[in-house]
């Protein structure tokens, strides 16, 4: 007999999913269920014909049912509801959900019943997401409403690595998102409509919700609000930065750690109250409850089902075995949802429970051997450092972070959050009859959350904590959980493995430690003498990172979104996140062309955020010669990198950028004399650089228009360039005779979506004269040009060679 048979027919089970949703096979759902019904029978027949084991014929049938779901899920939902893509449409249904508020916004999760597109009316699919300013207390759900708009989907990310927000609706049922300008949009038709039971439930999670608003301020109530009821949309941006990077941002949200504790809670509650015998059903309703209302994600199902298989265990009196229990969860979680196998939630949840039930317990008895005989002093070091261990690949992959903070703020914080969850809850229910009450425990609560805010914040503090790496291998990541599963034998397990042989032990550390050698030789740069110039994908906006032979790292701009310069945060974050994915923690120098929003404004959030060499800046911004003002939001960013002892330096024509001694980086303008009285002065006066390797060269011309082109063409440089990243995002302010002297071999223009009619057709014509490429960030994505001084390789967002 197998042991655990439930253990492998989950992982056949989620070896199918992750064929059909890696697109490895092309059947229907249908051909292959049924084929999946054909294997049961044969093997239904082979049993009591021959009372033979059929296990290996049950893993056959699980991969292909887990193909099943799997090609199922692949149907996305948007294919039906394409032809309303960009059309004005009004929509008719009832709110299906919670609403969400972030930042300043609230999303409604919309059943769509019925849409009318002029005189045609259709029944429209599934749900769409709307998203309104401000927020409207008269709406929840249940409530039937009315919207005019025009639904899209998100365009999928240029730039690998990204998250995939089109993708990430499509996998949970949403074939559109519709943007309002403002509640007015919106109008409420009727109520009553949905589950009765759920809307209920929601209308409790509200009001108690209300009550931490009423009692807290604004930030301690969304920690709370997000704490207990899941609620994360208004939790600060950089608080959910510094616990993600601190290892901790599970406490932000609700886990299995909290959905332990509510069980706690509640089995405490009976048991005081001599009322055990009916703990389990209450249990498992307050549960189910919990889990609904705090959004169903994998870390509280997860918990949810493993609380409910072991009470369910011990009211049967059966041996508990955390690897069946665990695969139990994970089998109901990808049966109902198959896209959360690639999840990252799932992913880290199971991961981390992994960890510590098993690396956790070889840690403790290890701890126990040394003579530590206190098994809460173990628990608060095995717990962490098994989670730790089991999610570190993961955590690299999906976020790129290593994380040294992880383990003691987990020690300090965890600690904070056992007493913040209680209080929080008991002061929700308190304010339900009294707000005196609720008032008075949520100042406790707060003093604990400031506590927990400055445990973080200071180990987050501390220099070299936290850094970015470049994800592993997927054959590492693999490597590291097999080796791991051997070397620690059936550790945690209530029936221990025979004690494996010691050869088997030297191979599996053996080839742990060459796990961290291959995803540290993967993280170490572009190496093989090559030249990187990633011309990255920030919608409209321009940021150029030019990765050296020798390893060193120049960004050439940093994108800019509209407000981004007042706003603080945008196209700023994109590069940040495309920085983190190449494991990039420096740059050694930081080169502003020019003072415009869509070019500087995104260097703000770099600041802090990664080391910087030096920042080096076109003198139209500061001189004050021209006619055209910089953004004083530009001024600011430029003075807070000289306050935090940052070099800042203005270039001219023929100064030299030296990072590396075999790339020669060449400034070609503004020369001494700015350009004055043009109809851009702050574009033509943008930093133009030559950048020579070997063979090959490139030219990144800023948003230099007519009159810069033509004084470059004026003073006699040496224009010919291997690629040409075209001025000012392909628009009609380009001469022929530029682009003729140039005589580029391709071309790049960096665009976005815009109202300027950029790239201009004439522009992409001109770049294009004699077929040669020209890329385009708005179609292609990243463009990624590898150059090892004789050739020039092109790869662009789609991963596809060129």
């Amino acid at each position: 007999m197998v042991s655990r048979p439930l253990v492998y027919l989950t992982l056949a089970f989620a070896s199918g999913i992750a064929l059909a949703l890696s697109g490895m096979t092309v059947l229907m759902p249908r051909a292959v269920l049924l084929a999946a019904l054909a294997l049961t029978a044969v093997g239904m027949a082979v049993f009591f014909a021959l009372r033979r084991s059929i296990f290996p014929l049950l893993v056959i049938v699980f991969i292909l049912l887990g193909a099943a779901a799997g090609l199922a899920a692949r149907l996305s939902p948007g294919a039906a509801g394409e032809r309303f893509y960009g059309r004005t449409v009004t929509l008719e249904g009832y709110i299906c959900g919670d609403p969400q508020f972030k930042q300043g916004r609230t999303a409604y999760s919309l059943e769509v019943e019925r849409a009318c597109m002029g005189e045609e009316v259709a029944r429209a699919p599934g749900r769409v997401l709307l998203y309104m300013s401000g927020r409207r207390e008269d709406l929840g759900y249940g409530d039937a409403v009315r919207v005019t708009g025009r639904p899209y989907l998100p365009d999928s990310p240029g730039n690998p690595g990204r998250f995939d927000y089109g993708e990430y609706l499509s996998g949970r049922g949403v074939w559109a998102v519709v943007s309002l300008k403002d509640g007015e949009s919106l109008e409420k038709t009727g109520s009553g409509r949905g589950n009765p039971a759920a809307g209920l439930a929601l209308g409790i999670k509200q009001r108690l919700m209300e009550v931490n608003r009423a009692t807290l301020d604004q930030g301690h109530a969304a920690l709370v609000n997000g704490m207990i009821f899941g609620s994360r949309g208004e939790i600060s941006p950089r608080t959910k930065e510094v616990f993600s990077e601190a290892g901790v941002v599970h406490i932000l949200s609700v886990s299995g750690l909290h959905v332990g504790l509510v069980a706690a809670g509640v089995l405490g509650l009976m048991s005081a109250l001599r009322l055990q015998r009916f703990s389990f059903p209450v249990i498992t309703a307050v549960l189910a409850v919990y889990a609904y209302i705090t959004g169903v994600g994998p870390a509280v199902v997860r918990a949810a089902v493993m609380a409910w298989i072991c009470l369910l265990g011990h009211r049967l009196g059966r041996e508990r075995d955390w690897p069946t229990t665990l695969a139990a969860a994970a089998l109901a979680i990808l049966a109902f949802s198959p896209r959360s196998l690639f999840d990252p939630g799932f992913q880290l949840s199971f991961a981390a429970t992994w960890g510590i039930l098993h690396a956790g317990a070889a840690i403790d008895r290890r701890l126990q051997s040394m003579g530590l005989t206190r098994s809460w002093i173990r628990g608060c070091l095995s717990v962490p450092l098994g989670a730790q261990i089991g999610t570190l690949p993961l955590v690299a992959c999906h976020y790129n972070i290593f994380s040294l903070a992880s383990i003691p703020a987990n020690l300090l914080a965890v600690p904070l959050v056992g007493l913040i969850l209680p209080l929080g809850l008991a002061a929700s229910l308190a304010g339900l009859a009294c707000v005196k009450v609720a008032l008075l425990i949520n100042y406790a609560t707060a003093a604990l959350l400031d506590l927990m805010m400055l445990v973080v914040g200071v180990i987050h503090g501390i220099p070299g904590s936290v850094f970015y790496v470049s994800p592993p291998p997927t054959a590492a990541v693999a490597a590291w959980y097999l080796s791991l599963a051997f070397l620690l034998g059936g550790a945690g397990t209530e029936k221990p493995e025979k004690k494996k042989v010691p050869v088997l032990r030297l191979i599996a550390g053996g080839l742990l430690a060459s796990c961290l050698v291959w995803s540290l030789a993967a993280a170490v740069g572009p190496g093989g003498g090559n030249l990187e110039v990633h011309i990255i994908d920030v919608g409209q906006g321009d940021s150029t990172l030019l990765r050296f032979p020798n390893g060193r790292v120049m960004l050439v701009d940093a994108g800019g979104w509209k407000d981004e310069f007042r706003e603080g945060r945008g196209a700023g974050e994109v590069v940040a996140s495309y920085l983190r994915r190449l494991g990039l923690n420096r740059l050694d120098a930081l080169v502003l062309t020019h003072p415009h929003e869509d070019h500087a404004a995104g260097a703000g959030f770099l600041l802090g955020r990664f080391g910087i060499g030096a920042v080096l800046v076109s003198p139209a911004g500061l001189s004050g010669q021209t006619q055209e003002r910089a953004d004083p939001g530009y001024k600011k960013i430029v003075s807070l990198f000289g306050e935090r002892n940052v070099p800042v330096r203005e270039l001219y024509s023929g100064d030299l950028i030296t990072l590396d001694p075999r790339v020669r980086v060449e400034v070609l303008g503004p020369g001494a004399d700015l350009l004055v009285g043009t109809r851009s002065d702050l574009n033509n006066n943008s930093l133009v650089l030559s950048v020579r390797y070997g063979l090959k060269s490139f030219l990144l011309t800023g948003d230099i228009e007519a009159e810069g082109q033509a004084r470059l063409l004026e003073r006699g440089y040496q224009l010919k360039h291997s690629v040409l990243k075209v001025p000012h995002h392909g628009s009609r302010y380009v001469l022929p005779e530029f682009v003729e002297r140039v005589q580029p071999e391709m071309s790049v223009i960096a665009v976005g979506r815009n109202s300027f009619g950029q790239p201009d057709p004439g522009t992409v014509a001109l770049a294009g004269v004699e077929g040669r490429p020209v890329y385009r960030t708005d179609r292609d994505g990243l463009v990624l040009f590898s150059c090892d001084g004789r050739r020039i390789g092109v790869i662009t967002g789609d991963g596809r060679s060129r």
